[in-house]
């Protein structure tokens, strides 16, 4: 019973199920928990790529070869882990001009995928640039496997204490002494890695830069669930001991449900109360950018490289939390003439995001476009996990009135005298943080920014199952309105 006791702070006997000597029924409340961490990553995997053009296949094969072993070379000397192959394509090119195709040459690729530390990345992928590699196709982090195990088993704790919450919450509520934990159900869910980080580098080789491209692995977040089903008492309840007294304002019996010995069964009504809880925003979390344009994919490498490394140490300085790189792209930019590709250029974009309190946002935000960020993607705000976690039991909470209030309106309409809360399913919902705020600005300074976080909703619902028993309600004068009675 230790697991039970701190749900009420009270000591409880043990429950019989389905008793058939005395004709009670253990009573259900069903409750979800629900559990997330966030780790640290610490390996980056990345998949590099060979791309070359060329009048014929050989002349391509071979182009291929050559900076393909190159890059291997790099990488091995560098230490690569899970080193490997993973995609080797060879396609005819062709142009269209009046309904006509036409064969203009031959496209290679070879992809090699690898994995490193976080903290050695960068350093690799500029070196195996410049052995050949001119794509850079996905880039995704990781924590080592020891760090998963633990996290995992400590999600499932923590998906326990807000199952255990919760029914606190609502048995406090409802004034019921939970009994014993009579089922228990983990669902653990699958934990992708964060979304990887897409770039495209073609058709230019990049030789080496003035700064090494900045790379901060993203946290991976572990998520877990637990389904408990708590007995609770119907004597424990007082024939709902104060619970349903308060739906009409009296004291009744209790009710048996489904007793063998007597033969009545108690009818039930079924309820759902609903509760919405509005707290303030004091965090906001800001995704930058910083695009640039050029001529060659060696110089718009080496400007987005020296630019980000100055946002990011403007932002570290600033103590942003939960920065992290979220996207690196470079990509050719095309001319489409007479049914011809022209390249004419390329453009890069790195994005980083961070977290700060909402009064500091707005200041940091002009700091970083100071050295050097260029576009802001998305503004977000959300409270702090000590107040979100305490809304959601203060909802569960307002749910429960509302229930019970439903309940208390039909119950008193139909002059009927409430017994036992039967069942109770808790219905957390998902708490999302408010619409972020887009934005896109290039190219330009601005003076300080007033940013203002908006509030976050928390939303829950609580379903009752209260029986009532047709003994103690009156014979009910319904009128027909209008049907007629068929024989």
């Amino acid at each position: 019973m230790a697991n039970t006791d701190n749900l009420t702070g009270v000591r409880n006997s043990g429950l019989a199920i389905a008793d058939p000597l005395i004709g009670s029924t253990t009573q259900i409340l069903e409750v979800t928990g629900q559990g997330e961490i966030s780790v640290a990553t610490t390996l980056t995997d990345v998949e590099l790529g060979i791309k070359v053009q060329g009048k014929t296949a050989t002349e391509v094969q071979e182009q291929v070869a050559q900076r393909s072993t190159a890059v291997v070379d790099v990488l091995q000397k560098l230490g690569a882990q899970e080193l490997q192959t993973t995609s080797i394509q060879l396609n005819p090119v062709y142009s269209f001009e009046n309904g006509t195709q036409t064969l203009t040459g031959f496209e290679g690729l070879n992809t090699l995928q690898f994995e490193l530390p976080t903290n050695q990345s960068g350093a690799a992928i500029d070196k195996a640039i410049q052995a050949g590699a001119n794509v850079i196709q996905n880039i995704s982090f990781t924590a080592s496997d020891e760090v998963l195990q633990q996290a995992r088993l400590q999600v499932l704790s923590e998906a326990v204490k807000d199952a255990k919450a919760q029914a606190q919450a609502v048995f406090s509520t409802l004034q019921l002494t939970p009994g014993q934990i009579i089922d228990i159900d983990i669902n653990s869910d699958d934990n992708p890695r964060p979304s990887p980080l897409v770039s495209n580098l073609t058709a230019d080789r990049v030789s080496a830069t003035a700064s090494t491209t900045t790379i901060i692995g993203s946290p991976q977040t572990i998520e877990a669930s637990v389904s408990l089903d708590i007995g609770y008492s119907p004597n424990s309840a007082g024939t709902l001991a104060s619970a349903t007294d308060n739906l009409i304002g009296v004291r009744n019996p209790g009710i048996a449900i489904a007793d063998p010995l007597i033969g009545s069964t108690a009818q039930i009504l079924e309820v759902t109360g609903k509760g919405e809880v509005s707290v303030a925003t004091t965090l906001t979390d800001v995704e930058l950018g910083i695009k640039v344009q050029g001529k060659t994919a060696t110089e718009v490498q080496e400007q987005v490289a020296q630019r980000s490394t100055a946002v990011v140490d403007v932002l570290q300085k600033l103590g942003a939390k939960e920065l992290q790189t979220i996207s690196i792209q470079l990509n050719p930019v095309y001319s489409f003439e007479n049914g011809t590709q022209t390249l004419t250029g390329f453009e890069g974009l790195n994005t980083l995001q961070f977290e700060l309190p909402t009064n500091q946002s707005g200041a940091a935000i002009d700091k970083a476009i100071q050295a050097g960020a260029n576009v802001i993607q998305n503004i977000s705000f959300t409270a702090s996990d000590e107040v979100l976690q305490q809304a959601r039991l203060q909802v569960l909470s307002e749910a429960v009135k509302d229930a019970k209030a439903q309940a208390q309106a039909v119950f008193s309409t139909l002059q009927l005298t409430p017994g036992q809360i039967i069942d109770i399913d808790i219905n957390s919902n998902d708490n999302p943080s408010p619409s972020p705020l887009v934005s896109n600005l290039i190219t330009d300074r601005v003076s300080t920014t007033p940013i203002i976080g908006g509030s976050q909703t928390i939303k829950a619902s609580v379903s009752l199952d209260i029986g009532y028993s047709p003994i103690s309600a009156v014979i009910l004068d319904l009128p027909l309105n209008g049907l007629q009675q068929f024989a």
